[in-house]
C-alpha cells in the first residue's frame, strides 16, 4: 500500500467502505462501552450507568448508520447485528471487575483517551466524506463524542478526587 505523503492526495472513500467503517467503528465503541459497564458495576454503579448509557448512544448511532445503509441501498455492505463480532480484536480479554479506585482511575483514563480517539475518528471520517447524508450523521456523531469526552473527564475527575480522599 503506498505511503500517503504531504503532496499526496487521499483516494476518496467509496459510500459504501465509509458506511462499513463508521458501521464497524461504532460497534467496538458499543462492546467497549458494555464491558466497561460491567467493569464498574461492583464498586463504581454510577460509572456503570454512564458506560451503559454511552454504549446505548452508540447503539443509537448504529441503527442511525443502518438506517441509512438501508435508504441507500447499500444495506449489504454492513454486516447484520448477529455475526457483527465473532471475533473482535481484544474481544478474547476478560472483563475485569474494578476493584478499588485506583483501577477505577486507569480505566477511566484509558476509556477517556478511547473515547477522545473516537472522536478523532469521526472528525477525520467527516473531512474526507463523500455522501451528504452520511456527513449529517457524522457531525451529529461528533456532537455526541465530545459530550462523551465531557461526561468521562467530569468521572474521572470524581474519581481521582475519590482515590485523594481514601
Amino acid at each position: 500500500m503506498p505511503a500517503i505523503t504531504p503532496g499526496t492526495q487521499a483516494r476518496p472513500c467509496p459510500a459504501d467502505e465509509q458506511l462499513l467503517l463508521a458501521h464497524e467503528h461504532e460497534s467496538r465503541e458499543m462492546e467497549r462501552y458494555r464491558g466497561l459497564a460491567l467493569s464498574f458495576l461492583p464498586t463504581h454503579p454510577h460509572v456503570s450507568r454512564l458506560m451503559a448509557a454511552l454504549g446505548i448512544e452508540c447503539e443509537q448511532r448504529i441503527a442511525a448508520l443502518e438506517a441509512l445503509a438501508e435508504q441507500l441501498k447499500l444495506s449489504q455492505f454492513l454486516l447484520t447485528r448477529p455475526s457483527r463480532h465473532p471475533a473482535l480484536p481484544g474481544a478474547s480479554q476478560l472483563h475485569l471487575f474494578i476493584t478499588d479506585d485506583t483501577m477505577a482511575c486507569q480505566a477511566l483514563s484509558h476509556a477517556l483517551a478511547v473515547a477522545h480517539y473516537s472522536r478523532r475518528f469521526s472528525e477525520l471520517m467527516a473531512r474526507y466524506c463523500q455522501l451528504p447524508a452520511l456527513d449529517a450523521l457524522l457531525a451529529q456523531f461528533i456532537d455526541h463524542k465530545r459530550t462523551a469526552c465531557q461526561l468521562l473527564e467530569e468521572a474521572q475527575a470524581g474519581a481521582y478526587g475519590a482515590s485523594a480522599r481514601a
